[in-house]
C-alpha cells in the first residue's frame, strides 16, 4: 500500500516462504504417491486372497487367501484413514 508514496513492507520474507511452499507442495506430492502404492499393494493383496480362496481345495490354502485379504482390506481402510493404524491401537 501507498501512503504518500511511501512503500510499507509486507512484514514477510519472501525467500522463507517459497521455502515453506516448495516443502509444502512436496511433502503433498509424496502423500499422494504414498497413498496411491500403497491402495495398489492393498489390491493386489485383495486379488491375491481371493484368488487363493476360489482356486484351492485345502482348507489351509483357504485360511492363508482370507488372512491375505483380510490384510489387504485392512491396508487399504488404514491408507485412507478409516480405521487407525496398528501402531496407535497400543
Amino acid at each position: 500500500m501507498t501512503d504518500g508514496g511511501e512503500t510499507t513492507d509486507p512484514g514477510f520474507d519472501e525467500a522463507a516462504l517459497y521455502t515453506v511452499v516448495r516443502d509444502a507442495v512436496k511433502d503433498a506430492l509424496l502423500d499422494v504417491i504414498g497413498t496411491i502404492l500403497l491402495l495398489g499393494i492393498a489390491f493386489v493383496l485383495v486379488i491375491a486372497g481371493v484368488q487363493a480362496v476360489f482356486s484351492s481345495i485345502s482348507p489351509w490354502t483357504v485360511a492363508i487367501g482370507i488372512g491375505v485379504t483380510a490384510v489387504g482390506v485392512y491396508l487399504a481402510a488404514a491408507t485412507l484413514e478409516i480405521i487407525p493404524p496398528i501402531r496407535e491401537w497400543f
